[in-house]
Formats: structure tokens, C-alpha cells, sequence
């Protein structure tokens, strides 16, 4: 598990990662529960951001620029930062295909390339783990906001129930199944191409230095406990739909115990 030490680090490009691709993020097979939990992550930013008609909205990390796109519909005004030159690309054949207006800048999330108060809203999802150093990141988000503006924040949690539960078990399985145990049943372990692993606590720890924390809530719950997909994926998809559902209704009040976490900030100024 890597420190906040570690992830508060910069030093030159070579703590920046700026050839990485996400082609290797969605496995082959995908079961309901990654494909809910995908589903609502998009969901439940795009309404959380509530973009409005007018409203300059700035996209950290923003990838494929596919949420930015979704919020340049909404309020025609969204700027996405990204520092992988790949995943530029994959933006740019994106917009060019959607005929949606966003403009993209190459940079990194420590190192805004934007003047102080420029921004109605700040979003940042599933990117911030990704980062070098997470608590620059959050300060200069918070730096780039207008006096009445927000950030948003998506992060995974790495000490869900599922991870926690998981973890606890998994010795148990292993010598069941007499197998070496693959990349989905280990969801609880911090991704390769991770700099920080997130949990509730430690989410609320680094932002609120810098910004007022307003509202927390979970997305999904369950996810990437071992077989658990397989099983959704036998189950009629009616069936799979509200159980789905119902644990992510629940994820909503446990945000500690949740997949992801979304979190919504203010200025401090």
C-alpha cells in the first residue's frame, strides 16, 4: 500500500505517467456488476455536477473526455485536463465523433495551467488515485474554483464491504478451489497503476484542508467480491436489476462501506 508520503512526492516527470492508456481497465468478460457500478459512476456525477446553462466547468483527468462531453451538452462550457497524450487521442476521436464542443488541455492535475477563480465547477472522477501527488491536485482544484463554486469528487474505495469481506475470506477460498487466485478476486489489493488507495476516511482527510466537504455518498455495493458477478450474470437480468439497485439504495447512506465514493465540496473562501 502506498503513503500519503509517497503519493505527496513530485519531483520530475518520471512521477507522472503520461503514456497511460485505459484500454487495460475494462476486462474481457464484463458481469452486471461492473457494468452497474460504470453505469452509475457516470450516473451519479453527471447528476451530482448539475451542470448549468452557462456554467464553465473544468474536467481533471477527464480520459476520454466522456463525462466532459455529457457536461458541455448541459451547461456549453467544459474544459477536460489530461496529462496522457493516449488517452488525448481517444478524446479527441470521441468529440470529433459526438460534434460536442470541449476543449481539451494537456497538463496534470498538480500543476493547473488556469488562473485562481476561473471555474463555476471542478469535477474529478475515478482520476485522482491516479495522481502523483492527490492533496496538490485537490488544492489547486480548489484554487481554480470561483468563491461560489464546487468540486466534485469520484474516487474507489478500497475498504468497501466487498473489499473488506473479500480480504477476510479469501485465504479460506483459495485453499478450496487448490487454484492461484486471479485479478478480480483480488479487488481489495491497490491497482499497479495506483499512487494512492482511497478509503472514506482518508478521501475527507485530504480535502478538507482545502475545501468545505458538503455531501458524501456510496455508489454500489458488492462489487468484485469473488464470483459475485458470475452469479448476477446466471440470474435473469430482472432479477439481477433490482438486487443491483437495492444494494446501491443502501451504498447511498454507507458511503464508508460503499464501492466508490462521491464527494461533493465548496469553497472555503
Amino acid at each position: 500500500m502506498q503513503t500519503m508520503e509517497r503519493a505527496e512526492r513530485v519531483e520530475d516527470k518520471s512521477d507522472f505517467d503520461l503514456d497511460w492508456d485505459d484500454r487495460h481497465v475494462v476486462p474481457p468478460v464484463v458481469y452486471p456488476d461492473l457494468a452497474f457500478l460504470f453505469s452509475q459512476l457516470e450516473e451519479i456525477t453527471i447528476r451530482t455536477v448539475d451542470a448549468r446553462d452557462g456554467e464553465e466547468i473544468l474536467d481533471v483527468g477527464c480520459g476520454r473526455a466522456t463525462d466532459a462531453m455529457q457536461l458541455a451538452e448541459r451547461s456549453g462550457k467544459c474544459f477536460g485536463i489530461e496529462p496522457s497524450q493516449n488517452m488525448i487521442m481517444h478524446a479527441l476521436g470521441q468529440i470529433n465523433q459526438n460534434g460536442t464542443h470541449v476543449v481539451l488541455l494537456r497538463g496534470i492535475g498538480e500543476h493547473l495551467p488556469i488562473r485562481d477563480d476561473s471555474f463555476d465547477k471542478v469535477v474529478c472522477k475515478g482520476a485522482l488515485d491516479h495522481f502523483a501527488s492527490p492533496a496538490r491536485a485537490v488544492e489547486e482544484m480548489a484554487r481554480v474554483i470561483k468563491p461560489e463554486g464546487k468540486v466534485i469528487i469520484t474516487v474507489a474505495n478500497l475498504e468497501s464491504f466487498s473489499c473488506r469481506l473479500g480480504r477476510a475470506i479469501f485465504i479460506r477460498i483459495r485453499r478450496l478451489l487448490r487454484r492461484e487466485e486471479s485479478i478480480y478476486e483480488k479487488m481489495w489489493e491497490t491497482p499497479f497503476d495506483h499512487t494512492y488507495r482511497f478509503d472514506y476516511e482518508s478521501l475527507r482527510r485530504l480535502v478538507e484542508p482545502h475545501l468545505e466537504v458538503e455531501e458524501c455518498h456510496g455508489v454500489s455495493l458488492m462489487f468484485g467480491f469473488p464470483w459475485w458477478g458470475m452469479v448476477l450474470n446466471k440470474m435473469p437480468r430482472p432479477l439481477s436489476s433490482v438486487i443491483l439497485k437495492g444494494l446501491d439504495k443502501l451504498a447511498r447512506r454507507l458511503p464508508s462501506l460503499s464501492d466508490a465514493i462521491v464527494i461533493t465540496c465548496r469553497s472555503k473562501s
